[in-house]
């Protein structure tokens, strides 16, 4: 191998080993992702863990037991939401400096921002370099979207009663 390669096989496995440290890092922190939302009212307290999962469920004060069933599921669920997605936001913020990723979002079709790999591909492309082919992304069935969005509805529901005199 020429000199000039050598380096830049060289400066290439020196920038793998730096991101490849930086991501154990991030899956460190990753795993030590914790929400904490009280709802509005102060009748819940969720925790959700790493992972999206709830962790535990509190009730600071006793007014839970004068709720109507259904009005203490949607604050569950309400609260459960927001718990959720600050853990996501969390999660997000450190992946978020190692490139586009492919996250929930109600606003986007099915739910799912996915990332541009066309973008993505582009500089390897214009050095000549070979890329996989691109395919459409896989769209599923919606369900998981119908079941956030029917999470925000009810939240926004609470809110709406929350804000009532």
């Amino acid at each position: 191998m020429n000199m000039g390669m050598e380096e830049r096989l060289a400066e290439a496995l020196a920038e793998f080993e730096e991101t490849r440290a930086r991501l154990a890092d991030a899956a460190a922190a990753a795993s030590r992702i914790s929400a904490t939302v009280t709802a509005k009212d102060r009748s819940v307290t969720v925790t959700m863990g790493p992972q999206g999962e709830l962790t535990q469920i509190r009730f600071p004060t006793n007014a839970y037991r004068g709720m109507p069933p259904a009005r203490l599921s949607a604050v569950l669920m309400s609260t459960i939401s927001l718990a959720r997605k600050q853990a996501a936001e969390q999660l997000a913020d450190i992946y978020r400096p190692f490139g586009p990723i492919p996250v929930l979002s109600p606003d986007a079709q099915d739910g799912v921002t996915e990332p541009d790999w066309e973008a993505m591909f582009a500089p390897a492309r214009e050095e000549g370099i070979p890329t996989p082919p691109v395919k459409p992304p896989h769209r599923g069935s919606g369900a998981l979207l119908d079941e956030l969005v029917e999470d925000e509805e009810t939240a926004a529901a609470v809110r709406e009663e929350d804000d009532r005199p």
